[in-house]
């Protein structure tokens, strides 16, 4: 809200202004309006000005209470002068939680700045939530101030509330780039430039300024000529000593774009007539002409390369280091570059950069020149198939972007090449390419508008610029193009200017946000700029600049203050200065790390550290990195710390996730020469694990900033924990995903912690099973099967199917762990399914074992549907091996004995029975195929009738022999089949009609089987002759006429009971996974109300003893041989030891000691383990382990 508006002027020697709040008032923003403005749209008649007021004016004038003057019904705001800064001071008047609680008045003062350049200027002003003030004290150069002031009545503001109230986070639409600021998707990404350059009167074509700015930079008197910047050279004077040296010089101006072509070619031919016998000055003059023409006509340097013999001017012998930097500039120009590879030049420079004997930079040098030579391969593929994967193009155009020269000559080469541009301009897949020619542009235009100068044009861009860095893609691009020295130097120069202008004030904001970066401090200008700022400055402040500063020093400073800032691990919190002192550091290691050089890398890093009287550098760096990950983790806790969660933000987050990835790249380069003790190997692999569960929550922050540091951060650390050794890692990771109840998962989500530690298995498990570290893995694999097994219980169902599909992918059978794994959950769901069929089971108990079951359930029919090589092995696995089969049949029959049924335990049967007939499996085991067709006749009860469960019974039946099949069971639920499709049946004619032909061979079957040596199937018990005669009508009426003679066979075989039909027993469905197992487990684990206590002898008091009885926990029976475990010689020794008297034990005097020397008491020595400890339970796993658990006052399962 709008707080006040006035125009204000300073009075006393100080230059003093004043404003006093009738109330505390909390300030959002101040904003500034020039002459000749409208403040309020609203209010037409307040007007901006500066005006002359005469004599016969001034009668019709009145004074506002404001400080306005209202004039002929105007009211006029005035600021003056065009340009000042202001220091600004608010009292400080806190803010109390209570109302009631009176605040004492304070005289503290809090300072702030503003810079003001002219026109409109609005400027925020944070105050906090626990301040407001009444006094604002305006100080500075000024005589009129029209200013209006926005913000809050303290007394008005909202109270926090008393309790929560859910609500619903509001979508975030992200502004899109205006398409005027977007060359990334522009049919021209040149236009932008070509606009800002007609704010310039008379300036040049875009192609001549960018190479008067970076590539044949003009001579200081060249500015001061009439005909500047048209100073084109004669190339058909031919002079008497026309030389090398002379066309050198002839080519440091730029050629006129209309030269005739056969002026081109003499002077192409009197430069090749030029060349004497091989030497290093002529070598280092044709590679300067070939850098100069580079940016020229185009047709001058593709004559120029065509008529030189590269092979008779260059080799390894006559390069030297100022050769090789005209040789790296020339290789920019696509034409030229092909014709130094066509001639063999990239092996005279591999000689080069392999001689032992050179100095490291020209070394350097030459590999550059080299990867330049190739580059342009690439990039021109690129450019020409746009389908393909744009990385290798980014990293040329971050080298072509490194330097002036370069980048000059590579930038005209994209916008005046016809074949380029035109490709570039249309192809939808060169995004990038284009965003990269049109920043490159602005810049060119930049450059040429500061040297001019022309200040609209120059703020027109740095406004540009400042847009650009707040756009993730275009602020990397730009970022590193102000890295060029003309670029750090320009932006010094434009913060010399004590009063502030607009592209001061831009200056500072683009070098600041530049600084956000830290591998802006890789570059020497940077660092050099940096140390000379001085105070004074309109948008940085001086603690901004002292940090600046410091961390200039740091890189300045180079290796031993480098090491010395990482061996000290940052306090916890990490503090925002700690956090970016850390990743400059960090990246001038790795810098430094990768250059290479003898006496540098690892060996100067490990001398430096020497130096400093310490070691283990891994070990330090692990040290910073397990902090950044605990503040990572920490931020989606459970348990939020008060200072975390008042100092937190997404941009803070994501610089700490940066911060950490670049330090963990940094461990991912030393671990492969440095290997790691086991303790700190383990400690590197929970650190990754953290930081990738970090990486995943940064997703869910909808930027693009933490999309892209994610990302990072997920390859690095899939990089680290590929790197050690993977049993190792494979054991650390198991482990973590098994502890979901551990010290260090307590404040964090199991499941995802389990679901990222799989996420790392997954990355770590080979792709391919001929990988070339698969048979690495697949040794490790045998000795990590207790934390296989551990984690594999943590999982949900899509994870366990996951990792056993992988597991049997990698080994192929062999080694069969995939088989283990699903023959211990087959044990668990018969575990369960035990605990189910007892009669004192508990309801809450019952309901998380029935998940268990349900859950065991689908993981098998997950495992074992589809056509894939791991499903079928799988599926033959558990239908045809004695003792997986064994366990299936078991747990079908006893889901059958309990009368419990679920749409996963049919789905299971159902692919079992089809895998017979379809996936061409050897053959189920009989006795499994007669239970599986026990489980389709009670399907027909609960399931509908499209999924055909009499079909699969019959298919199943069929391949059962007669020996197995059990006529009593098969009798009572075939009749309660057919009962319930005789029920159906009458109220549908329809419903029978998709199984008529299935029940008719199923009867037929019975038929056969009775006469086969089972006389008890031709007897259907449950249904009552009528009932059945009914549904032999309906099958009439369904069945086509030629199995009418079928059918009255098979109802004079078959017999009924005369009785009425058999009542059909409650079936129990399964809970599917919901919140009510949840709610089990929690009333299993909420503690016991204490047992109230009664008078002995009472009848309360018997009955209270009777229920303690019977709740008493006690031995399970699989359990009750523990104690034949424990040898006791002699055995009366664990009961009775020779002082004993009584029921009771008192030594005296050394009683004891002599009890120790008795022969019985040394044979052994053991104790039974204590039971008075404390034990964490884990919820989760209650809910997933299949061992048996012992609660309080409960039942023992």
């Amino acid at each position: 809200m709008l707080l006040h508006w006035s125009t204000l002027e300073p009075a006393g020697p100080s230059n003093l202004a004043a404003l006093r709040f009738s109330s505390p008032v909390r300030v959002r923003s101040l904003r500034i309006f020039p002459k000749d403005a409208l403040p309020f749209a609203e209010q037409p008649d307040i007007v901006s000005a500066v005006r002359v007021v005469d004599s016969a004016q001034s009668n019709n004038e009145q004074e506002q209470p404001l400080g306005f003057v209202l004039r002929f019904g105007r009211t006029y705001m005035v600021t003056e002068p065009e340009a000042f800064v202001l220091e600004i001071f608010f009292n400080a008047h806190p803010i109390s939680g209570d109302p009631k609680q009176k605040q004492k008045a304070t005289n503290v003062l809090v300072p702030t700045s503003v810079a003001y350049s002219g026109g409109y200027a609005d400027f925020p002003v944070d105050m906090g939530s626990e301040f407001a003030s009444r006094l604002m004290i305006v100080k500075g150069n000024f005589t009129k101030l029209s200013m209006a002031i926005y913000g809050d009545v303290a007394s008005e503001l909202p109270s926090a509330p008393s309790s929560y109230v859910p609500g619903v986070l509001p979508s975030l639409n992200p502004t899109p780039l205006s398409p005027a600021l977007d060359p990334a998707n522009s049919e021209d990404p040149t236009a932008l430039t070509r606009n800002l350059l007609s704010l310039i009167p008379d300036a040049p074509p875009l192609p001549l300024v960018i190479r008067l700015m970076f590539c044949l930079k003009p001579a200081n008197d060249d500015w001061d000529l009439p005909d500047f910047p048209y100073l084109h050279p004669d190339l058909d004077e031919d002079p008497v000593d026309f030389d090398l040296d002379y066309a050198y010089q002839l080519t440091s101006q730029p050629v006129a774009d209309d030269v005739p072509l056969e002026v081109l070619q003499r002077f192409a031919d009197r430069i090749a007539d030029a060349i004497g016998p091989k030497s290093e000055a002529q070598s280092y003059l044709i590679a300067g002409i070939l850098s100069r023409v580079a940016c020229q006509h185009r047709e001058l340097p593709r004559l120029l390369i065509d008529r030189i013999d590269i092979q008779a001017v260059f080799d390894s012998s006559v390069m030297d280091e100022d050769t090789l930097d005209h040789l790296l500039v020339a290789a920019a120009n696509p034409d030229i570059a092909k014709e130094l590879s066509a001639a063999n030049l990239p092996k005279e420079l591999e000689i080069v950069a392999r001689s032992p004997g050179l100095d490291p930079h020209v070394k350097r040098t030459a590999q550059r020149v080299i990867d330049r030579l190739r580059s342009w391969d690439a990039l021109s593929a690129t450019i020409q198939e746009p389908g393909l994967s744009f990385a290798p193009a980014r990293g040329i155009l971050h080298d072509l972007g490194s330097d002036e020269p370069s980048f000059g000559v590579a930038l005209h080469a994209l916008i005046t090449h016809p074949d380029l541009a035109t490709t570039i301009a249309e192809a939808e897949g060169l995004i990038e390419l284009r965003a990269w020619v049109g920043v490159a542009c602005v810049l060119a235009a930049y450059a040429w508008a500061d040297s001019v100068p022309n200040e609209l044009c120059r703020s027109r861009a740095f406004g540009i610029m400042r847009v650009w860095q707040g756009v993730p893609g275009y602020r990397e691009t730009l970022n590193h193009h102000l890295l060029l020295r003309q670029m750090i130097f320009r932006l010094e120069c434009m913060m010399d200017d004590d009063t502030p202008t607009r592209s001061g004030i831009h200056a500072e904001h683009v070098l600041y946000d530049l600084t956000r970066d830290p591998r802006a401090f890789l570059s020497p200008h940077l660092i050099k700029c940096l140390l000379q700022l001085q105070p004074g400055f309109s948008v940085i402040n001086e603690t901004e600049r002292a940090t600046l500063r410091s961390l200039a020093l740091l890189a300045d400073d180079g290796l031993p203050a480098v090491l010395e800032e990482l061996v000290q691990p940052p306090a916890r919190p990490v503090s925002a200065d700690a956090l970016r002192t850390l990743r400059v550091a960090a990246i001038l290691l790795a810098h430094e790390l990768d250059s290479g050089d003898p006496g540098t890398g690892e060996w100067a890093a490990l001398n430096a550290l020497w130096a400093q009287q310490t070691h283990g550098l891994l070990l330090h760096l692990l040290a910073t990195l397990e902090v950044l990950a605990a503040d990572g983790q920490a931020r989606f806790s459970f348990n939020l710390s008060p200072s975390l969660a008042n100092s937190s933000s997404n941009a803070q987050f994501v610089d700490l996730l940066a911060g950490a990835n670049e330090v963990l790249q940094v461990l991912a380069r030393l671990i492969p020469t440095h290997p790691l003790p086991g303790r700190a190997a383990h400690g590197i692999v929970n650190t990754a694990a953290d930081l990738f569960a970090c990486a995943d929550a940064a997703d869910t922050l909808n930027s693009p900033d933490s999309t892209c540091v994610a990302q990072g951060l997920r390859g690095t650390c899939v990089d680290v924990v590929r790197a050690l050794e993977p049993e190792l890692v494979l054991r650390a990771l198991l482990r973590r995903g098994a502890d979901v109840a551990g010290a260090s998962a307590a404040a964090q989500d199991p499941v995802r912690r389990a679901h990222h530690a799989l996420s790392l298995v997954d990355l770590v498990l080979p792709l391919e099973p001929d990988a070339p570290h698969g048979d690495t893995v697949r040794r490790a694999l045998p000795r990590i099967l207790l934390e296989l097994a551990a984690f594999f219980r943590a999982l949900d169902v899509d994870g366990r199917a996951h990792l056993v599909r992988r597991l049997a992918e990698l080994d192929g059978g062999v080694l069969g762990i995939a088989e283990w794994l699903v023959l211990e959950e087959l044990r668990t769901l018969c575990a369960a399914l035990r605990v189910l069929a007892t009669d004192e089971t508990a309801p809450d108990l019952w309901t998380v074992k029935a998940h268990q079951v349900v859950v065991a359930l689908r993981l098998l029919h997950d495992l074992m549907r589809g056509t894939a090589p791991e499903a079928l092995r799988i599926l033959g696995f558990v239908g045809a091996d004695p003792e997986p089969a064994g366990l299936l049949m078991m747990a079908m029959n006893l889901l059958l004995a309990n009368r419990v049924v679920s749409q996963e335990q049919v789905e299971l049967a159902q692919v079992l029975v089809q895998s017979v007939s379809t996936a061409g499996a050897t053959g189920l085991d009989r006795s499994l195929c007669f239970a599986l067709a026990l489980v389709f006749l009670r399907a027909v009860q609960h399931v509908p009738p499209t999924l055909t469960p009499i079909s699969h019974a019959l298919d199943a039946l069929r391949q059962v022999p007669i020996r197995i099949i059990e006529p009593d069971r098969l009798s009572t639920e075939l009749g309660d089949a057919l009962l319930v499709l005789a029920s159906s049946s009458s109220s549908s004619s329809d419903s029978i009609g998709a199984e008529a032909a299935a029940v008719l061979s199923l009867l037929e079957w019975l038929v056969d089987q009775s006469h086969a040596g089972l006389p008890q199937l031709a007897t259907l018990r449950g249904i009552s002759t009528d009932t059945f005669a009914q549904l032999c009508d309906a099958l009439a009426d369904a069945l086509p006429a030629t199995e009418r003679a079928s059918l009255e066979h098979v109802r004079m075989h078959l017999h009924t009971a005369p009785e009425e039909d058999a009542v059909l027993g409650v079936l129990t469905p399964l809970p599917q996974p919901t919140a009510d197992v949840c709610i089990a487990l929690g009333e299993l684990l909420r503690p016991r109300p204490q047992t109230p206590q009664h008078e002995p002898g009472t009848p309360a008091a018997a009955a209270a003893t009777a229920r303690q009885h019977a709740h008493r926990p006690v031995t399970p029976p699989h359990a009750r041989g523990v104690l034949s475990m424990v040898t006791v010689s002699p055995p009366t020794a664990l009961l009775r030891s020779p002082a004993v008297r009584g029921l009771t034990k008192t030594y005296t005097a050394n009683d004891f000691r002599a009890l120790r020397q008795t022969p019985s008491a040394r044979q052994n020595t053991s104790r039974l383990p204590s039971t008075h400890v404390d034990v964490r339970f884990s919820l989760y796993h209650f809910l997933f382990s299949s061992r048996p658990v012992q609660l309080t006052n409960g039942p023992s399962f």
